[in-house]
């Protein structure tokens, strides 16, 4: 078991980084009871290869423990991100047509890999709060499981922003859940520091 200090986050850049990743989600996926065991022990989707989204893994020492992947679409270039597939109307009436948009999506923390699984899912949720600032983004949304909703609203601030939907090769339906990033940053920010501590790692 690890510590949150004793966590180390890397991009995801290597054949190797990238079979570890899709391994973790398949992981993540099947205990949820997400996709079957028989599937292929790896997943994957066309986002993975998208020039705005970029994907990490969180390890301690050699030994990989959770991984997420951001992505970001700013305009003029908009380039899709993987919620508006289901939740594209739900996101344009939350945040507007001219929003720069940050998601998180396909976080996963091994079990017991940690003394609090929660330090590694706050130390993976950074990369997201540091693309925000990056991007000077307007919004951040996340596509969750009903049962996750209590959670992203009390750690994060974050509102719902629609009822359940069935989402793609997933068996449990999504919820689009957000935080105008401009308007509620510092309250979040000053609630958690360390949330703002550390950069992107390359």
């Amino acid at each position: 078991m690890t510590g949150f200090a004793d966590m180390g986050l890397r991009r995801v850049q290597t054949a190797q980084d990238w079979r570890i990743a899709r391994a973790l989600r398949f992981e993540g996926l099947v205990g949820r009871g997400d996709i079957s065991e028989d599937s292929p022990r790896a997943f994957s989707d066309s986002f993975d290869e998208a020039t705005n989204t970029t994907t990490y893994l969180l390890a301690c020492a050699d030994t990989p423990i959770g991984t997420t992947r951001t992505s970001v679409s700013v305009p003029p270039l908009r380039q899709p991100l993987p919620s508006q597939r289901v939740f594209g109307r739900e996101i344009l009436a939350a945040f507007g047509p001219g929003a720069a948009v940050v998601e998180a999506s396909l976080t996963f923390v091994v079990p017991h890999a940690a003394r609090d699984p929660q330090d590694a899912l706050m130390r993976l949720f950074k990369v997201h709060l540091w693309r925000c600032a990056a991007e000077n983004a307007d919004a951040l949304v996340v596509a969750v499981r009903e049962s996750q909703m209590g959670f992203y609203r009390r750690r994060f601030n974050m509102e719902i922003l629609s009822g359940p939907e069935t989402w793609p090769r997933m068996a449990a339906p999504r919820v689009l859940m957000g935080l105008a990033w401009r308007e509620h940053s510092a309250q979040l920010l000053r609630r958690m520091p360390q949330l703002a501590t550390g950069s992107d790692p390359n």
